[in-house]
Parts: C-alpha cells; structure tokens; sequence
C-alpha cells in the first residue's frame, strides 16, 4: 500500500463533526505514540519496547495527519516528497543542524 492508496482507504473511516478533531487528535495520538517509548526509558524500567503498540499508535499519529492534510486538499505523498526535497536541500548546504524551519 502507498500513501494515496492509505489516505484514501482511511478517509471510509473518518466520522467527527468538528473539522478540527483531527488536529487536536493528532497531538494527544504523538504523545501517545512517543510515551511508548519513552515512559519506558524515563523510569528506566528493563522492559522492552512494545512494537505492537508502537505500530498502532505510529497508526493513528498517521491517520490523523492524513485527515488533517486533506481538510487542505493535500496528501500523505505530498507531505513526504515535500519534506524529503526539503531535508536535501538542508543537507547539500549544511543545514541540517539548527534552529528555524526555513534555514
């Protein structure tokens, strides 16, 4: 499956009524999906990292990106090749280190 392919298949199963749900979803969906791993490390507890449970938020962090995108008629795709072109062009000029999203 590619990211047209998802985002298409996940929008059958989007059903809220406030436009942003998904927004304000996206960010308690990010927690969730880093407290997988991090809760783990912060107390130091000898567990390993769930990789089910990582899967499945790492699911829902994506879904709701994918919601959010299409409110503004943009996709998946577009967001990975826009963030990739971005992340060479940071690279071949020395940028990837630093502060500022437009550096």
């Amino acid at each position: 499956m590619n990211f047209n392919d998802y985002q298409k298949e996940a929008a059958k199963t989007g059903v809220y009524k406030e436009s942003y749900y998904p927004f304000a979803s996206l960010m308690i969906e990010a927690a969730e999906f880093a407290d997988v791993v991090t809760k783990t490390a912060l107390r130091g507890d000898p567990k390993e990292v769930n990789k089910d449970e990582l899967l499945s938020e790492a699911g829902d962090v994506l879904w709701n990106l994918s919601e959010c995108l299409s409110q503004f008629s943009l996709s998946l795709q577009d967001a990975a090749e826009y963030n990739v072109s971005k992340l060479r062009s940071r690279k071949e000029r020395g940028k990837l280190m630093g502060d500022g999203g437009s550096r």
